[in-house]
């Protein structure tokens, strides 16, 4: 990743009086352009700020008025929305406030397996046969000619609200609201879905004389644009300012139970608390089930119903974040394998069994580790695949799509992200074109790289200036958490945390004896940084349980220049995978990596045996086993800190599904006998020689058999009881998971089998 370093720009003396504090927080805002004293003003504080009038936005007042006359006459409205965050905000707040007004109103959300985005003639003549008088879209209908179409011919009024691109045609509707027609750079440009849906709510309750009520709602608009990652310019950052502060309050019960079950403290929620904690519980329902089910949260009145939404959504979320690791670690065992597929400008993935709701957040991570667009396809043997894209700046994806339309079934989306579905024979052929399409229409005049705003040093980052920077949030699209610059440090001592130690807490020095603590989160996917290096970081207040402290998140680091860097092997590497029999010739002294072996170890070496459970440092590594994946292995080397690695890469024998679940069954079976069921899954994995996701796969498997109730504990503890009721809905696409991830393990372990060990240590 390349870094950008800070231009030389200061702050003007008056600048720095006007908004007082630190004089870094002026540098900044003036480094981001930010230099004007009222744009600043209003910059940071929303009481500064004039909100344009939603009737900038054309056909609003037109949509608002004919609202209020179907409101009046008691008409059928339909709100049809989107499934995401977006738009599951923006049903809610339609809804809420028209329920508020005395409409008679109902609304629907597409299943995103089924229908996917859009609205859909053959639904909506449904619910026109039902009654049906008039249909308002919100953060979809900009290109729905054909449902404009129907609505007509059927005497239907059609309002749409969007905030997609526009088409060459606009359909034929009464309204169609979207701030896309407005001119760059005007105020309400920037709007997300449910911030146009408020604007159209703004009018409407002026128009039937209860103006200043609308306010209320703002707590569902922060949430959208959180959600939906708007630039956070002009009235959208107003909007989420002031919406935040809602949230700090809330008044919902629905947004009450969630931030209960999500552990969020309202008092101090920030943007991030939004896009990490609430945003995505809310954006799992819609990609593995039902966002009906997200409108009746936001709009709900029932306390316990509100609470059990809530609980459902905390299982979905967690199902998310399992199926989420496994298609990316499927994709970096992929890479793995075929190095080849980072030659291109473009990596182009596919597996028959990924998830068509999860896949876009992974391709948006390993977008980020890449620093290229990412395409990941689903693609079942006798349908076509389809996918999603992500994109990196300077590089519009939708417009490189289109110019590989011959090779494509359908594709649609913006310059960032965009979905598509293909003839799966043609990917290799789609991998070559689309990455040339890329290189030759790169925008040059965008550098890719991570802006740096300050370079200070360790001494200097106290809980005050941290609080000083928390000045510029929220942070987010157009407004990036504040990133420093540390020269000249050294890493003094690194632990592991998380589910299977992914994260890494790292302690560091400068040459003047100051020290820090860095988290690095997902920092187990890469190596750690040599003996001298310069770090980017971002400082964050962190208020657990009402204590504040300073917490400092890695973002990158880079060897320090002129630094003398230790260029020889990482490794001195002994390849005994060829060795025959069952003791072959391994140093006396070592540590020995063995998992599920069972009688196929030794005696003479079992107490010198490890597993992932109980890895410590060593100067030799013998790799007994093959490693089920590329991190485990990452994992293993950190632990272990060994310089001299001897591989064998012995077989564990239990590769497939039905040995593998044989083998779970029986150590948990032992587990409810002898530890009152309470066992980790980081201790099975290693019984059974595979990765703890499938593991996770497993029990939840036995349990779908009514064999066993889980309840999860702390990290990745568990409590499993014997009995439940069987669930023959998830337990099929259960056993299909696992089969897919088992197979990917023994195409790694295939490759770690016959590959070059240098390209496998990355010497």
């Amino acid at each position: 990743m390349n870094w950008l370093l800070p231009s030389d720009v200061t702050a003007s003396q008056a600048l720095r009086e006007s908004i007082g504090g630190h004089p870094l927080v002026a540098d900044i805002l003036a480094r981001r352009g930010l230099d004007n004293l009222d744009v600043v003003q209003a910059f940071l504080d929303p009481a500064h700020y004039k909100p344009a009038p939603p009737g900038d936005i054309p056909d609003l007042d037109i949509a608002a008025s004919r609202l209020l006359e179907a409101v009046r006459q008691g008409e059928h409205i339909l709100v049809w929305g989107d499934f995401d965050v977006d738009g599951q905000t923006s049903t809610a707040l339609l809804v809420d406030a028209l329920r508020d007004l005395g409409a008679r109103v109902s609304y629907h959300i597409p299943l995103r397996l089924v229908h996917s985005h859009g609205v859909h003639v053959d639904v909506l003549r449904g619910y026109i046969e039902q009654g049906v008088r008039l249909v308002l879209t919100c953060d979809t209908g900009v290109d729905a000619h054909e449902v404009a179409r129907l609505a007509r011919e059927a005497g239907v009024t059609l309002l749409i609200t969007d905030h997609h691109a526009l088409p060459e045609t606009l359909p034929d509707a009464p309204a169609v609201v979207n701030p896309q027609r407005l001119p760059e750079g005007h105020p309400l440009r920037d709007l997300p879905g449910v911030g146009v849906a408020y604007k159209l709510i703004e009018a409407l309750y002026d128009l039937a004389g209860r103006g200043g009520e609308e306010h209320r709602f703002l707590d569902l608009v922060a949430l959208g644009i959180v959600a939906d990652v708007a630039a956070q310019r002009h009235d959208t950052r107003y909007l989420l300012q002031t919406g935040i502060e809602s949230l700090r309050n809330p008044q919902r019960l629905g947004l009450q139970a969630l931030m209960r079950s999500a552990k969020v403290d309202p008092a101090n929620l920030s943007a991030s608390t939004i896009g990490y904690q609430v945003g995505p519980r809310l954006n799992a329902l819609g990609r593995l089930d039902d966002a009906r089910l997200s409108v009746e949260l936001l709009t709900t009145h029932d306390e316990p119903h509100a609470q059990q939404i809530a609980a459902q959504l905390e299982l979905l979320n967690t199902r998310r974040k399992q199926i989420e690791d496994q298609i990316a670690a499927a994709a970096q065992e992929q890479i793995a394998k075929d190095p080849s597929l980072l030659d291109f400008e473009v990596l182009v993935l596919d597996s028959p069994h990924w998830h068509a709701g999860v896949v876009g957040i992974v391709a948006s991570r390993l977008a980020d580790q890449y620093q290229r667009p990412v395409v990941l396809l689903i693609s079942p043997e006798g349908s076509p695949a389809r996918g999603s894209a992500r994109s990196v700046p300077g590089v519009n994806i939708v417009a490189a799509f289109a110019a590989n339309e011959h090779l494509l079934l359908s594709y649609g989306g913006h310059a960032g992200a965009a979905g598509l579905s293909m003839d799966a024979a043609l990917i290799p052929q789609f991998r070559r074109q689309l990455s040339t399409v890329v290189s030759e229409t790169r925008d040059p005049d965008i550098i890719e790289g991570r802006s740096v705003d300050a370079v200070v040093s360790l001494g200097d980052l106290t809980m005050e200036l941290t609080e000083e920077l928390d000045r510029l949030a929220p942070f987010g699209e157009g407004n990036p958490p504040i990133t420093l610059m540390i020269p000249n440090l050294r890493l003094t001592a690194h632990t592991a945390f998380g589910v299977g130690g992914r994260h890494r807490r790292l302690t560091v020095e400068d040459s003047q004896g100051a020290g820090a603590t860095l988290i690095w989160w997902r920092g187990s996917d890469y190596p750690l940084p040599g003996d001298a290096f310069d770090v980017l970081l971002v400082p964050h207040v962190n208020d657990y349980k009402g204590m504040r402290s300073m917490q400092l998140e890695w973002v990158d680091s880079r060897p320090l220049p002129g630094a003398v860097i230790d260029t020889g092997p990482r490794y001195n590497l002994v390849d005994l995978r060829r060795e025959a029999g069952p003791e072959p010739v391994l140093p006396v002294e070592g540590l020995i990596w063995a998992e599920a072996t069972d009688d196929d170890l030794p005696p003479a070496l079992q107490e010198r045996a490890i597993t992932r459970l109980n890895a410590a440092p060593c100067q030799t590594l013998i790799i007994w086993t093959s490693p089920p994946g590329p991190q485990e292995l990452i994992q293993m080397l950190d632990k272990t800190r060994a310089r001299d690695i001897h591989v064998l890469a012995r077989d564990a024998h239990i590769g497939s599904p039905a040995a593998f679940l044989e083998r779970l069954a029986g150590l948990v079976k032992y587990a409810q006998h002898n530890y009152n069921g309470e066992i980790s899954v980081l201790h099975l994995a290693c019984a059974t020689a595979q990765r703890e996701v499938v593991v996770r796969r497993g029990i939840e498997w036995l349990a779908a058999r009514g064999q066993l109730r889980i309840e999860w504990l702390d990290g990745d503890r568990a409590r499993l009881a014997a009995g439940g009721a069987p669930d023959e809905a998830v337990l099929n696409p259960l056993q299909d998971a696992i089969r897919a991830l088992l197979a990917e393990t023994s195409a790694y372990r295939a490759y770690f089998c016959r590959a070059n060990l240098a390209s496998i240590f990355k010497e």
